[in-house]
């Protein structure tokens, strides 16, 4: 509730008692007026008088005893309303209107939702004694209505002080923390009066203490002219009547009000001092500055300025010797005002705290709700000309929109210090443009490699994006990059034939949408975090986007909080000079502000609060102009994507590529499990190939497999930890059950865990599957290998004769290669054993005739240890699970990533692939795997 409705309350109780005390005294000077005049008509001299009383008399004495009866009534009814409707204003604005004496001071806590200080509780107002009227507050007029003087003779000068002290508390302590700015001069006191405001923060003082020499207050009154003017000229300019106005309209921040608290005017003002002060009592109040002051009489004036140049623009409160204050109020003017005192220092102390805290956190902020996207206006406007919203504001107080794909502006890169405000940018930028724009006019490619900021766009379905990962791993984002490039190519040869170069030609060419897509990757230096094959791949791909694909309304916007290191800026220097947008929040190290906004331009380091930023459109050169962001809280962004969504109405939108790195990869999710499953022990025709899927990509693509067929070296080596090889060697087991029915596959697995293990007997499962599938442990391991050696043999015989249909294919596999005795060489490296040498020739002629050998080893040492060097090069295909160092994934893949693997990764690689060249999986869970086993190859009842 506003105060000035506050004080309209009480100012309406009070002219009830005003209208029914004027009637008393109305009624008791003029009841004998008319009846004078009638009985002076009907009074003849002739007449006798009865008990010497004329009668008109009697009349009129009975008359004036009706009409004072009916205004004593009106007065004690008025007098009866006044306490209760004080009351209860009280109790719903404790800080405005209660006296610092009550008890619920004891728990304060500064209101951020107080309305504009349009009056001030100057103490409480004494009814003249008999008159039954309990003290009320006594609200003076403030904002929107003029200043306010404290006039006092020089006995009473400390009392006037006091009261300054008292009003100036109550406006700290009863407005909105923020909306209220104090300036402070006492030229006669040296700043003793107000030097205890100095606890505020210097956000909500102007100037740096309190001003006390001539030249600090000329100073500290030509700041607040200047505010003024610039208030005046760029936010009212002839547009708004007043600040409240302005405020009230704008979707910025909202102007403060500034308070000149003066103590002992015209004491100590200069002759400059009292022009600037002349002209703030004219101006001030429109542009939202007002004086409260102490007018002391006695004190010599400047030349140019008495009192009266004050008085005649402010409410004059007038302090008597007895330290009574009585105002010029038409209506209760002589009534005596019971002023205000300051409370102890300790209580004022804390209040200050509490304020200065609200408004270290409040006083600045943008609600989102105030500049987003107007109902009549969502998901109407199109994006042929490019994407503008609004994020904040400038530093005036105007809209300050994100703009892309118009005037040489088609990328942009956005960094600064932890806890800046990086991620609300984000967010208010996504939402924003999601609420403008529809999704088949904008697309989204949301990538997060460090945190979950954009895990609630995916839960809650934002319908515009396409891609969406959080914390996600440096391949996902590569496969990302590389998707949004094919994207340019098709576009590319969409404009070639339609015989035009760029995204707005296009679509008024032949009235087909193309949607400007924009992706966004926070954190984005992670893709560059190794010195390896992806990092160089992703340099490449990032600056040909940014070169080639703003002609085609497909852009970039990189985020981070380390743009500076060396190795990134040698991989994106072609990729920053594209980006023309530059937006850095506060940041403390001027290597990250050069990194952002350019070499040399270390502005970023000046900005200290959260929210604020740089907002730089010339590729960090010219102006550094500062925007406030909007501030959007999670509950409410979360609130926000529920009315983009509801805005879909009925339409169907894709859902969105994702990865979820926490989640375990399911097997029956890969879609040939699913089609199997739902039709189960149906086999398609057999193919020259039989995939094995080892888990879900990490990336935009299907799951990674492993692909068997009958040509050399087509076997496949799994190393690292048991229980991810253990499921390697199901999930290929599974697989080859899924393509090939039981006639055309069969397995053997040599299980050669400990019978203590929780790895024994892992393959039991395996065994209620349709197709044959041989189990053998260690003492039964050898033969097994032998028979399969025979087979071999005879399969290699047959092949040279005429021809014949293709074998069935077989499998071995091997669940613990480092545990086989037998394949134990004599001595460390010495005579490779005969077991050894069987499987080698298994590994190095089956796959030809459709044998495959697929084994798991604790490390690549002990695989090579066995089978020698010659042995393990019959494995082409090869998947490493988290190995011990980068010399050990060298050795096996290539390349050192395997070392620095997480427990639930793993890398695939196909020797037939290029160099470095590998490809980061997800292992399929156990359970899952298990559950498909036990279900999906039952036969319908």
């Amino acid at each position: 509730m506003p105060i000035e409705e506050i004080e309209r309350d009480i100012h309406d109780a009070y002219l009830r008692l005003a209208e029914s005390v004027s009637s008393v005294r109305y009624c008791h000077e003029h009841y004998l007026d008319r009846l004078a005049a009638r009985g002076g008509q009907r009074a003849r001299p002739d007449r006798p008088a009865r008990g010497g009383l004329i009668p008109w008399q009697a009349d009129a004495d009975a008359a004036h005893e009706t009409v004072i009866a009916t205004a004593r009534a009106a007065h004690d009814q008025a007098t009866g309303d006044l306490p209760g409707t004080v009351a209860l204003l009280t109790a719903d604005h404790p800080w405005a209107l209660a006296d610092f004496g009550d008890p619920r001071w004891d728990y304060y806590t500064p209101d951020l939702k107080a309305p504009s200080p349009t009056g001030v509780r100057v103490g409480a107002l004494t009814a003249p004694s008999g008159s039954g009227i309990p003290p009320v507050p006594a609200v003076a007029r403030l904002a929107g209505h003029g200043h306010l003087l404290i006039a006092a003779e020089n006995q009473a000068a400390a009392g006037a002080r006091s009261l300054l002290q008292a009003l100036t508390l109550r406006l700290a302590v009863a407005t909105r923390p923020g909306t209220m700015r104090f300036a402070l001069a006492d030229p006669l006191g040296q700043g003793e009066q107000l030097s205890g405001f100095l606890r505020l923060p210097a956000a909500l003082r102007v100037g740096s203490g309190v001003a006390s020499s001539a030249a600090e207050i000329e100073a500290l009154l030509k700041t607040l002219t200047d505010h003024v003017v610039e208030v005046t000229q760029t936010r009212l300019t002839n547009v708004y009547d007043s600040v409240e106005a302005y405020n009230e309209a704008s979707t910025g921040v909202s102007v403060p009000y500034h308070v000149l608290v003066l103590a002992g005017f015209p004491g100590g003002i200069s002759t400059q001092a009292a022009e600037l002060l002349a002209r703030l009592a004219r101006n001030g109040p429109r542009a939202g500055v007002y004086l409260l002051a102490t007018a002391e009489h006695g004190q010599e004036e400047a030349r140019g300025l008495g009192l009266a140049a004050l008085t005649s623009t402010a409410t004059a409160l007038h302090v008597d010797g007895r330290g009574g204050v009585t105002w010029d109020d038409p209506d209760f003017g002589r009534w005596v005002i019971e002023p205000d005192v300051m409370p102890p220092a300790q209580q004022v102390n804390a209040w200050l705290d509490a304020v200065g805290a609200a408004a270290s956190i409040h006083s600045r902020d943008l609600p989102f709700a105030r500049i987003a996207i107007p109902a009549a206006q969502r998901w109407s406007a199109d994006t042929t000309d490019g994407l503008d919203a609004q994020i904040g504001v400038d530093s005036k107080g105007e809209p300050q929109h994100f703009v892309m794909g118009s005037r040489g502006v088609h990328n942009g890169l956005v960094g600064g210090d932890v806890r800046m405000g990086k991620s609300n940018l984000l967010h208010v930028l996504i939402t924003q443009l999601a609420l403008k724009y529809p999704p088949e006019e904008l697309e989204l490619y949301l990538l997060d490699f460090k945190e979950v900021e954009f895990d609630a766009y995916l839960t809650q379905k934002l319908p515009h994006a396409r891609a969406i990962t959080s914390r996600t791993d440096r391949e996902f984002g590569l496969s990302m990059l590389r998707r949004f490039h094919d994207e340019i190519e098709r576009r590319a040869r969409l404009c070639r034939e339609a015989k035009v170069t760029q995204l707005p030609e296009y679509r008024r060419e032949t009235g087909q949408v193309l949607p400007r897509s924009l992706v966004i990757m926070d954190e984005f230096q992670v893709l560059f975090s190794e010195e390896d094959r992806l990092s160089r791949e992703a340099g490449a791909l990032l600056a040909d986007i940014a070169k080639r694909g703003a002609a085609f309304g497909l852009h970039l916007l990189l985020a981070t909080q380390s743009p500076g290191s060396g190795s990134l800026t040698a991989h994106l220097r072609p990729t920053y000079e594209q980006m023309a947008l530059r937006i850095a929040l506060g940041c403390t190290l001027p290597s990250v502000s050069q990194a952002i906004l350019g070499e040399g331009n270390e502005a970023a380091t000046k900005l200290t609060r959260a929210g604020d930023a740089i907002y730089n459109d010339r590729r960090g050169e010219g102006a550094n102009p500062v925007m406030r962001i909007a501030m959007l809280p999670t509950r409410d962004r979360l609130e926000w994507i529920g009315v983009i969504r509801a805005l879909v109405d009925g339409r169907a939108y894709p859902p969105p590529a994702a990865f979820d790195p926490d989640a375990p990869a399911d097997f029956a999710a890969n879609p040939a499990c699913a089609a199997f499953a739902a039709d189960p022990c149906r086999w398609p025709e057999p193919g020259p190939t039989t995939a094995a899927w080892l888990g879900e990509a990490i990336e935009i693509k299907p799951a990674t497999t492993a692909t068997f067929e009958n040509f050399v070296r087509s076997n496949l080596l799994i190393v690292g930890d048991e229980a991810h090889g253990h499921g390697l060697l199901l999930a290929t087991l599974l697989s080859a059950a899924v393509q090939r029915s039981p006639a055309d596959v069969s397995f053997v697995i040599a299980e050669f865990a400990r019978p203590s293990s929780s790895f024994h007997g892992f393959f039991a499962r395996a065994a209620s599957l349709p197709h044959e599938v041989q189990m053998v442990g260690p003492q039964t391991a050898l033969a097994a290998l032998a028979a399969l050696t025979a087979e071999l043999d005879a399969r290699l015989a047959d092949s040279g004769g005429a021809p014949r249909p293709p074998d069935p294919q077989r499998f071995f596999l091997v669940a613990g290669l480092h545990r086989w005795q037998e394949l134990a060489a004599e001595g460390e490296w010495g005579k490779q054993s005969e077991a050894a040498a069987a499987l080698t020739r298994l590994a190095e002629y089956g796959p030809e005739v459709g044998i495959h050998v697929v084994m798991w080893a604790d490390s690549f040492a002990t695989a090579e240890r066995a089978l020698r060097r010659s042995g393990v090069g019959q494995f082409a295909l090869r998947a490493a699970l988290r190995l011990q160092s980068p010399a050990e994934s060298d050795a096996l893949l290539g390349v050192p990533a395997a070392a620095g693997l997480a427990d639930d990764r793993g890398l695939f690689r196909d020797a037939d692939w290029p160099h470095e060249q590998v490809e980061k999986f997800k292992p399929y869970s156990i359970t899952s795997l298990y559950a498909f086993a036990e279900s999906a190859f039952r036969r319908p009842a």
